[in-house]
């Protein structure tokens, strides 16, 4: 089974928010002080495979150096970066699901923009910046499931030449 997996950080790399979804539970996102090795693996314990998109350069590590979790070794990991430049595809997360009609409410909110949101929520106790993240971050979760299918369309037609 699988859960797919987005981190967002703050400034100094730690976890501001992990958004997990399972077919089983659906979207889960813990954020601040949830941010636990115990919440997150009580999500994941049922998986045994984690899809991320950039995840064995980013999301894992920082999972790995911030809640001492190394989910590389506990579970298979699907990078879709890794999977479509396999493909000879270029970009980004946004750029793909732009190329593939994936559609995002948060459109123009990139990595940078999440951190300040994070730091607007965390010293000034602004909800709407708060709920933006999350929102941000669920449509990266969210947006893995379209864009494992494509690459799994593109793989197929790849292999049958």
């Amino acid at each position: 089974m699988k859960a797919y997996l987005d981190i967002e950080t703050d400034r100094k790399g730690r976890i501001s928010v992990i958004g997990v979804y399972t077919e089983k539970r659906g979207l889960t996102q813990l954020y601040g002080e949830d941010v636990t090795i115990q919440n997150l693996q009580s999500i994941i314990e049922q998986m045994d495979t984690i899809v991320t998109f950039n995840g064995d350069l980013f999301d894992l590590p920082v999972i790995k150096k911030c809640l001492n979790l190394d989910l590389k070794m506990s579970h298979l990991s699907i990078d879709l970066c890794k999977e479509k430049r396999k493909l000879g595809i270029k970009g980004g997360l946004k750029e793909l699901e732009k190329m593939f009609g994936i559609s995002r409410k948060t459109e123009g909110i990139n990595g940078y923009m999440a951190i300040k949101l994070w730091e607007d929520y965390r010293r000034n106790g602004t909800q709407e910046s708060l709920d933006l993240l999350l929102e941000y971050n669920a449509e990266d979760v969210i947006n893995l499931l379209s864009l494992e299918r494509y690459i799994a369309i593109l793989k197929e037609r790849w292999n049958d030449r």
